[in-house]
């Protein structure tokens, strides 16, 4: 779309109607007032009686204008905008804009707007790490997952859903590390090639007896196998975090991939 400059200046009015019919946002009169400074281009504007600036308006702190660069930011790839088309308008870096992307994909424009102007995420304060704590250490099992540890996408979602508060998987891992929790996470993956040497004729022949007896025999509170449950007492015996993909081709290599149920519990 192409835009006229009116003269050699603008109005708040203006810029607010525009700003309104691009990104379908509506700020405050100071707001954008905020934004303009933030850019530098103050001597472009020109104010009304009505949108003179207070000298309290002027003096916001910039962080203000980052936070409502972000929000925009964040709308328009929920709209549909390119990474690149978002990044040269706001002139905000191709990285941080795809940055915003993948949270915006994963937890709303609302994961960008907690984002502090340091670049950093809000993070939990002491009564949440408390309460993270405590969830930790018990059962994911507790919580509806089918896993003894936990694993991080988990946390994520438990962390979002308690606090509103959007962690990385990178973030949720230094987190648990400062709580001294390492060891209630899942280990990382390890490569398909070395998980396909661990399953032997013996192995097969223990998941085939094991998958016959109730899972409460192997103290897991349930009366039916899952996949997810049959990946626990695997780790438990083999050391190694099977797929699920790989669970169900090792339970058809048994016989015995009837007896699990696809439905989580």
């Amino acid at each position: 779309m192409t835009v006229s400059h009116p003269g050699p200046t603008w109005t708040i009015s203006q810029l607010r109607e525009l700003i309104l019919r691009r990104l379908g946002v509506q700020f405050s009169p100071s707001h954008v007032g905020h934004l303009v400074r933030g850019y530098g281009l103050a001597y472009r504007l020109t104010y009304s009686t009505s949108e003179k600036a207070s000298s309290a308006t002027a003096q916001k702190p910039q962080s203000d204008v980052y936070a409502a660069r972000r929000k925009i930011a964040a709308k328009m790839l929920l709209d549909g905008d390119s990474v690149e088309h978002v990044a040269k308008l706001l002139n905000i870096s191709v990285r941080t804009i795809t940055k915003y992307k993948s949270m915006v994909v994963a937890d709303g424009i609302e994961a960008v707007e907690q984002i502090k102007a340091s670049g950093r995420s809000a993070t939990l304060g002491p009564e949440a790490l408390k309460w993270l704590r405590a969830t930790l250490e018990g059962s994911p099992m507790a919580h509806g997952y089918e896993t003894e540890l936990w694993r991080n996408g988990d946390i994520q979602k438990l962390i979002k859903e308690k606090f509103g508060v959007y962690h990385s998987s990178g973030h949720v891992r230094t987190v648990v590390g400062k709580l001294g929790l390492d060891h209630r996470m899942r280990p990382p993956k390890l490569r398909m090639e070395k998980k396909r040497l661990t399953i032997n004729d013996q192995t097969l022949a223990w998941v085939a007896a094991t998958v016959k007896e109730s899972p409460r025999v192997h103290g897991i509170d349930a009366d039916h196998w899952t996949n997810g449950r049959l990946r626990t007492v695997l780790h438990r015996r083999v050391g190694v975090d099977y797929s699920r993909g790989y669970i169900w081709e090792i339970a058809t290599r048994a016989g015995v991939a009837d007896l699990l149920t696809r439905r989580r519990t």
